[in-house]
């Protein structure tokens, strides 16, 4: 079981690999052209706003409802389909109203959420105008997802993995051609146009497993599986909307510019990319190929396997995001500097982004924990609870983040995130173990100290290497990176860290099978 888990994880992974590398570029120039300017803010907030709605018709709706129920259906693929079609004519209908309604209250939406642009008359309508376009965003946006939740139903994970990446390529293609001719609207075009290549990248992809798009609004309440999904659908509107409104609530809190400064959107924006790195790279990949066993094993009351692929599961999200995210504490300003640091990106900008990111370094592991936890309550067919933890969760985010922006201006607000996502997961943790009994972490809790203490050795080495190396800023973070991960490496064979020794051994037979294959041919 682990094995075919490994192989789907990793083929999810390496597509989301492929994409959060266009997206390295992508930041890089939207860095050198719009830095933390006003430009760059409105489109922040713009953007954010259809996402908020797609969070809640899109992809919640799809991980939450749609795969953990299709899921059910991936030998039965006949049935599969039919459910899909009346899924994507549900989905049209829903997604127009949203998208016509977002166009006609956009000025209120950014009211809403960046009620501080209200005193800056420009930057204010500029967000007006940024909100109406990219709406669309969102109308093509469901529908892809939708299509991707029928893919993954599939155990098909590459294309889904690697469709997120056309938003990348459309920025790296119009930000260097057309930023000087149309600058202060290319942002919101590039959004647009990624939306219309991600809608026709997966249907394609569909097109080949035999699936055929038919419109049916006339059955489409009388099919079982979509009133069920509708049913169980409602606790994950809360959900969603209070996961979002922790969102828009950095995004109200950053727009005050007269407390945690100028370019504070910006720079959340910027730093919030460096958690969505393992976050997309590792949890997602995780979650999402652990999601369809999870629901499978829960529906054939195999409670030790879910148990087991629980466990494996979070194994492998300490032993990535624990290294990274003690990295992100010795090396925020490095890192930023390395990456970023060009153009219209200043010194200032470069300071600002650093502390942000630095303070969501602590909560980096519970931001990806609480995906794989949620997901295992999805499996379990109980979106309530998610729900309830997440609004509580909120509650404390606003206070803190309230509070601490004033001493910590702007990395204030990232530090209440972190310490809200601890408090969200260790809740959800303590919630899931009363359902499901007593999990076994003897093994994970040896492994995990051994990961954080090697980890912290590694990144006082690294931000030593920082501060001694007088070469060019990325031959230092090259030496840094080179010198951390060999580090790493020997230090886990030495402490017998298990991802070491499956990597050793998939090394191994990999070369026997080579050789095997030479020794043949000759």
């Amino acid at each position: 079981m682990f094995k075919r888990i490994i192989k789907d994880t990793s083929v999810l992974s390496f597509g989301t690999f492929i994409s959060l590398f266009l997206g390295f570029i992508r930041d890089v120039l939207v860095a050198n052209f719009f830095g933390t300017s006003v430009i760059l803010e409105a489109f922040i907030v713009a953007f954010r706003l259809p996402n908020l709605f797609r969070s809640i018709v899109g992809e919640g709706f799809s991980d939450s409802v749609a795969i953990p129920v299709l899921s059910e259906y991936q030998k039965d693929k006949e049935k599969l389909f039919e459910i899909g079609n009346h899924l994507i004519s549900l989905s049209l209908v829903v997604l127009f109203v949203f998208t016509v309604l977002g166009m006609l209250f956009s000025k209120y939406l950014v009211m809403f959420i960046a009620p501080g642009f209200i005193e800056q008359p420009y930057k204010f309508s500029l967000a007006v105008s940024f909100t109406r376009i990219t709406f669309l965003y969102l109308f093509f946006i469901g529908l892809s997802v939708n299509s991707t939740s029928l893919l993954y139903s599939l155990k098909r994970f590459f294309v889904p993995a690697i469709t997120p990446s056309f938003l990348n390529i459309s920025f790296i293609v119009g930000i260097p051609f057309f930023a000087k001719v149309i600058k202060d609207y290319i942002l919101v075009i590039c959004v647009v146009v990624a939306g219309i290549l991600q809608v026709i990248f997966p249907f394609m992809s569909l097109k080949r497993e035999n699936f055929r798009f038919k419109l049916d609004f006339r059955n489409l309440f009388k099919n079982s599986e979509i009133i069920r999904m509708i049913k169980l659908f409602p606790p994950r509107i809360w959900s969603s909307i209070v996961y979002q409104l922790s969102v828009v609530l950095d995004t109200v809190f950053s727009s005050f510019t007269h407390i945690v400064g100028e370019g504070a959107l910006a720079a959340l924006w910027f730093a919030h990319r460096y958690v969505h790195f393992p976050l997309a790279l590792i949890t997602l990949p995780i979650s999402r190929v652990a999601i369809v066993d999870l629901s499978y094993f829960h529906k054939e009351s195999r409670l030790a396997d879910f148990k087991k692929l629980f466990v494996f599961s979070f194994q492998n999200i300490i032993f990535f995001v624990v290294p990274i995210a003690i990295f992100y504490m010795f090396l925020p300003h490095g890192i930023i500097d390395v990456v970023l640091r060009r153009g219209d990106f200043s010194a200032y900008s470069l300071k600002i982004t650093s502390s942000v990111l630095f303070f969501y370094s602590f909560g980096l592991l519970s931001f990806c924990s609480i995906k794989l936890l949620v997901s295992s309550f999805y499996a379990l067919k109980d979106t309530l609870t998610p729900a309830k933890v997440t609004a509580l969760s909120l509650v404390v985010n606003a206070l803190l983040s309230a509070l601490l922006m004033f001493p910590l201006k702007i990395g204030g607000v990232a530090l209440g995130s972190s310490l809200a996502a601890i408090f969200n997961s260790l809740l959800l943790y303590r919630i899931l173990i009363k359902k499901i009994g007593k999990v076994d972490w003897d093994d994970t809790r040896s492994q995990f100290i051994k990961v954080v203490i090697l980890s912290i050795i590694i990144g006082a080495l690294g931000r030593c290497l920082w501060d001694m190396l007088s070469y060019h800023k990325y031959v230092n973070m090259l030496i840094i990176a080179g010198v951390s991960f060999m580090a790493f490496v020997g230090g886990g064979f030495i402490l017998r860290l298990k991802q070491i020794h499956y990597a050793k051994r998939w090394i191994v037979q990999k070369s026997k099978k080579m050789r095997s294959w030479k020794s043949k041919r000759r």
